[in-house]
């Protein structure tokens, strides 16, 4: 059977494989506090607010995994202790108060709508259904009349997938740090659900 729960309502097991979905799918992202998985596994699964975290389950196994952000809160609120510990020193004080500030920071303003701020599956799930079902999931079951996210211009595979879900593009950013991981310009996405 086939469902999707929040992290809140799963047990530490299908926690953990939908930390360890979000991390593979979104490594290029997250590399950046950390090379290494296990860490980031730590860091991520104390970090997240398991109310804004989502994983699809098929048969009990976490396959998907979404995170939302409204005009309330994000889905994440990096543990200081922990990315302390694994950066370390006045660097590691450095970036986790500039990732801090810019993972906290509120980037919906009405209650009517809401950020895809992290979306990944299984890699044997892809092209599977299960972004799709997502999506039907926050318009149907979560009411947002709008729905934004950002994906990046080197994944046009993924821009065609949101065109086609009836996304839009808003605008196009360039962030360098992203640029010089690889990733390209971010591009802002749109869909209204009314």
């Amino acid at each position: 059977m086939d469902e999707i729960r929040k992290l809140s309502g799963l047990n530490e097991k299908q926690v953990d494989k939908a930390v360890s979905i979000c991390i593979d799918g979104l490594y290029n992202l997250f590399s950046a506090v950390s090379k290494d998985k296990e860490k980031l596994h730590r860091l991520l699964k104390n970090s997240f607010d398991y109310d804004m975290t989502y994983a699809y389950l098929q048969d009990g196994e976490a396959v998907g995994f979404l995170g939302l952000g409204n005009h309330l809160k994000r889905p994440i609120k990096l543990s200081k202790e922990i990315f302390m510990d694994i950066k370390g020193g006045f660097a590691g004080e450095v970036a986790y108060k500039a990732m801090s500030k810019a993972m906290e920071k509120l980037n919906i303003n009405s209650p009517h709508e809401v950020l895809i701020e992290y979306i990944a599956t299984n890699p044997e799930h892809r092209c599977k259904g299960i972004g799709s079902k997502f999506i039907e999931f926050i318009c149907h079951d979560l009411s947002y009349k709008a729905i934004e996210l950002e994906v990046f211009s080197k994944n046009p595979r993924a821009i065609k997938f949101y065109e086609r879900k009836g996304f839009q593009i808003v605008s196009k950013k360039a962030d360098f740090m992203m640029m010089i991981q690889g990733n390209g310009r971010r591009i802002l996405m749109r869909l209204e659900t009314e």
